[in-house]
């Protein structure tokens, strides 16, 4: 399967891409982050440097299209607090 931009799939989780999609990764401070051509030219044009920076541009509010952990993070418990179930 194909690799699929994080910004989209976050943004649009069920939209369907066609044969010209286009996914690259691009390396960050952080973390790499998968970008279809189009992101990543949006966030070069904008002189996006730095993970924070990415999460920045594609952020609405207080949230952002970039997730801070990567496809193969795994969490560190089940609940947020150590008295969740």
């Amino acid at each position: 399967m194909q690799p699929r931009c994080e910004v989209c799939e976050n943004f649009r989780p069920d939209a369907e891409f066609g044969d010209a999609y286009r996914v690259v990764e691009v390396q960050f401070d952080v973390r790499p982050v998968h970008l279809c051509g189009a992101h990543a030219k949006i966030a070069q044009s904008s002189g996006v440097t730095s993970f924070e920076g990415l999460r920045e541009l594609y952020g609405e509010a207080r949230r952002s299209f970039v997730p801070r952990r990567g496809r193969n993070a795994t969490h560190a418990s089940a609940g947020r607090r150590a008295g969740d179930v």
